[in-house]
Order: structure tokens, then sequence, then C-alpha cells
């Protein structure tokens, strides 16, 4: 009941707009990098990324799993100030109604605009790489150097080989318009770590492509690509629409947070 009356309230203070908005007049500032982030430090994969309703906080929830199956979480919250994030007991209230908001398979306000959900067992070599990321590999080769990589001196006869190695997986495939926005393999999808939507009533959408970048896509699937953007995760709109940030992998347990300022033109 409490999160239901949040939930009202946040939504509430968006302003959405009059009409849906093409994606290609949206103005977006060059990338601000905030902080560089040293998950290793924070125990866990982090799966999720969340505004706080004045727009001066950002939290992070990692999840890691034992060697018994089960899975704990932890929660941070960090300033743009260029801190790293800080531990704190639980998820605060306004976390939980964003992530709601900003991962839901409808699009906020806009009923007749929803993600299609596919699952399917198909073959995949060792060189595709899913839209999800590493949260969407399930275990499977990233390819980073190691097996099946062609830069060790092989040459094309190494990625020839790696071409030619596929395995049967079972993958969670996210479309929006015919649009992959969210490919997991041989792993629970987890819609928000690769999709983020844009403010309540503009058909707007924030995701990873298959190559990494992120892109802003319309109801009309018109897309506009930010560019310097690559290894994208967890994008997330403000509710007003303003601003967008996301996680770019930069290291081994390492993430770059990175923001851009959002104009969206009026109706």
């Amino acid at each position: 009941m409490i999160l239901a009356i949040v939930m009202a309230l946040v939504i509430g203070e968006a302003q959405a707009p009059a009409q849906t908005v093409d994606a290609t007049k949206v103005v977006v500032s060059a990338p601000a990098t905030i902080v560089e982030i040293d998950a290793g430090k924070m125990k866990g994969d982090i799966i999720r990324l969340a505004w706080s309703t004045d727009k001066t906080q950002i939290y992070l929830q990692t999840a890691e799993q034992d060697g018994s199956g089960d899975v704990r979480l932890r929660h941070f919250l960090l300033e743009l100030k260029g801190q790293q994030p800080k531990g704190t007991g639980e998820m605060p209230a306004w976390a939980d109604a964003y992530w709601l908001w900003k991962s839901a398979q409808g699009a906020p306000g806009l009923a007749s605009l929803k993600i299609a959900v596919e699952q399917q067992q198909k073959r995949l070599t060792a060189t595709a790489t899913p839209t999800g990321g590493d949260l969407a590999r399930g275990g499977l080769d990233s390819g980073g150097g190691g097996r099946g990589s062609s830069s060790s001196g092989g040459g094309s006869s190494d990625a020839v080989g790696a071409a030619q190695q596929s395995q049967m997986v079972r993958t969670i495939t996210l479309k929006l318009k015919g649009e992959v926005v969210g490919e997991f393999v041989n792993a629970p999808a987890l819609p928000g770590t690769t999709l983020g939507w844009g403010p309540a009533g503009s058909g707007l959408i924030a995701f990873k492509t298959a190559d990494g970048r992120l892109t802003i896509m319309d109801e009309q699937s018109r897309k506009m690509e930010i560019s310097g953007t690559k290894d994208v995760s967890l994008p997330a709109w403000t509710m007003d629409g303003k601003r967008i940030a996301w996680l770019e992998k930069s290291g081994r347990n390492k993430f770059t947070l990175r923001v851009v300022d959002v104009t969206i033109p009026a109706s």
C-alpha cells in the first residue's frame, strides 16, 4: 500500500508530454563522466540503477549468489559529485517505485506501447553477443581474448574456428516494435538492465543495442544513437525526461557512471 502511494506521487511529479515525441528531435548533451565504480568492492553484479525523486542521488543494487544458490542483495547510494557508492541497509521506497516504472513491460502513460517477450531454444555461436551484455550471457564465454579470440596470433583460422563453435541455448528476447531491446541467454530476463522508459506519455525508450551503444527510440521506431557510448548497461531516464544515466564497463569489475542532459521538444 505504501509503495503504491509512493509510486503514484512520483509519477504525478513527472510532466507527461501532451503527445508522443519524435526521437530524432530530442537534443542530448555530450556524455559526462560522474565516477568510475569499483564493482569488486561492492560484491556481486550490479543489477539495478535508480534515480531519486529529486534527482540528487542514484541507487545501485548488487546481487551475489553463493555456493548453495542463495542470492544476497546489497544496496548502495551515491551523489553526483564523484564519490564512490556508499552502502545502505535497504532499498529506499523511491528506488523500488522507480524500478517498477523504468522496467515495466508497457510504456508509462501509453498502454498501447508494450514490449513483446519471446522465448526459444536456438543455436548460438561463440562470437555472438547478447544485447543484455555480461548479465545476459549466462556464463557463456565473453570472447575477451580467451578461447575463440583471434588476437593471439592465430589469424583468420582462429576466427573461423570460433565462428564454428556453437551450442543450443535458451534465449529470452525483448522486442519493441520489432526492435530487440534486450536478449538474455541461459539466464532470467532482467528488463531494466538493458532498457529504461522515457517520461510518461512520450513513447520514448532508451536501450542498449546489439553492439552495446545507447540509443533512444520512439513509438514510430525512429531512433537516435547517443554518440560516444559503448558497453552500456542499466540505462535510466529521470521521470521528467531531463537526464539519462547509465553504466559503461571500463575494466575488470570497473564501471563508469555517465550522464547526459536531455531536452525533449515541446509538443
